[in-house]
């Protein structure tokens, strides 16, 4: 049985030879031998992420047992967290020790499987990782907790040195990692569905990020001796820039005094928040008045990805089977669906006749994939049918191509001690938090999507 360090060694080299293998594949269809590696890569990854949890488990309760029948134990694995004392500390050890200094917080399994992935794909960016190692220190969530509740000088010196890492330029405090809403997933109930399907990069440096898109080169079959052609493609400039959210909560001195965990609560409504904002935002948030551009608005703007539906006012099996085949195949086994729950429950409805019984019947529960690829709801999308304009209904395309942008560290809160009074500009006994982010969001190529609107009836 492998070890526990062993475990994570392979989940490391599975990851880089999946990264090589995606860059190798790039926006080509990927060949018979190429699929079947990524196949046996995935499920691999798979089986050791299951195996992981039980062999973490197992070597904590033989720590346990070995801890009571000796007092004295040595031993020269490096600690989580010895990393943030190592200047030469390289993106594996930095990735290791923020796994290994998370495993005992109370992460669900898919959280954890997220934390896991965006540590790794962004795990070149030492800093970043060095600064979300500093933020998993038990002394940062103390103090954290000290200083939002006003308690600043009840700092020890370990508290204070940990939050040191986690002050920003403006004087706010980031959240401790477990904390984050950018970087662990709230609950299943989260409205924030577009975020967990989309590509999500971190902006280190300016207010704008740049890429890179391409419709890629065309080959072509010529003779022998004959001249090849300039298959040079035209190259795309996506730019996305940053906008400020926020949010400012506010309480009596009273209420710090009698409710337990007010700071706690507040953060946890903090992360909500963010959720909905978000969530709205990148399913038809505007692209102006300083918000993120939704993918619903994205493709609204283009009649070549728009497919309109047969029927006004109606979601027949050929409106589905038309997004479908409207998404090119080199972006179409990649795709997912993205709808309204109402929508949804409107395509199990077309399995009551026998000759559509490809969805179950109420006692099921609404599905999950159709036409072989995973359906995502979001209470944002849109739910309207007027029948007298083109209201948008249901995105399919590969979300890789819809690109959210988030400046590092996440969401950062500041305390406020003290609010004035408007009437005489003095204090009232009342003290607040004021949180606030950066982040930004646009299709970089709306091409691997298609939207359906409804038909109009005049």
């Amino acid at each position: 049985m492998k070890t526990l360090e062993e475990l994570r060694a392979r989940q490391s080299e599975i990851t880089d030879e999946l990264r090589a293998l995606n860059d190798e594949i790039g926006d080509a269809d990927p060949t018979a031998e190429q699929q079947a590696r990524w196949d046996s890569l995935d499920t691999e990854e798979k089986d050791l992420r299951e195996t992981r949890i039980p062999a973490a488990e197992r070597a904590a309760r033989v720590s346990d047992s070995r801890a009571r029948w000796q007092s004295t134990r040595f031993s020269n694995k490096p600690g989580a967290f010895d990393a943030l004392n190592n200047p030469a500390a390289g993106r594996q050890e930095l990735v290791d020790s923020l796994i290994r200094a998370n495993e005992h917080r109370d992460i669900e399994g898919d959280n954890q499987a997220h934390f896991e992935r965006l540590i790794k794909r962004h795990s070149g960016d030492t800093a970043w990782a060095a600064n979300l190692l500093a933020r998993s220190r038990d002394e940062y969530q103390s103090g954290f907790a000290k200083i939002l509740m006003g308690r600043a000088e009840l700092l020890t010196a370990e508290e204070r040195t940990a939050m040191s890492v986690g002050s920003n330029t403006n004087g706010g405090y980031l959240l401790p990692t477990h904390l984050d809403p950018t970087i662990i997933l709230t609950n299943s109930g989260s409205s924030n569905a577009i975020r967990q399907i989309s590509r999500v990069v971190t902006l280190t440096q300016g207010t704008t990020w740049n890429g890179v898109t391409s419709a890629g080169v065309t080959a072509s079959w010529d003779g022998e001796l004959a001249e090849v052609s300039d298959d040079t493609p035209t190259f795309g400039r996506p730019a996305i820039g940053t906008n400020v959210a926020q949010a400012f909560v506010q309480a009596t001195i009273a209420a710090f005094d009698d409710i337990d965990n007010l700071a706690s609560d507040v953060m946890m409504m903090f992360a909500d928040a963010r959720d909905r904002l978000e969530g709205a935002a990148h399913a038809t948030g505007t692209g102006a008045s300083n918000q993120p551009k939704g993918i619903v608005t994205a493709l609204d703007a283009s009649t070549s990805v728009e497919i309109t539906s047969t029927t006004a006012a109606t979601i027949g099996e050929v409106d589905i089977h038309a997004l479908y085949r409207g998404v090119p195949v080199r972006w179409r086994g990649r795709s997912s669906w993205l709808l309204n729950p109402l929508y949804n429950l409107a395509i199990k409805r077309l399995g009551t006749a026998v000759s559509s019984a490809f969805s179950g019947d109420l006692t099921q529960p609404v599905t999950d994939r159709i036409l072989g690829r995973p359906v995502v709801e979001s209470d944002d999308m849109p739910t309207t049918q007027t029948t007298t304009q083109l209201d948008n209904e249901i995105v399919f395309g590969d979300f890789s191509n819809y690109c959210i942008v988030d400046k590092p560290g996440g969401m950062s809160v500041e305390y406020i001690p003290h609010l004035f009074n408007t009437a005489n500009n003095l204090p009232d006994g009342r003290r607040g938090w004021y949180a606030y982010w950066r982040t930004g969001a646009d299709a970089t190529n709306i091409s691997a999507f298609r939207l359906l609107q409804d038909k109009t009836s005049a």
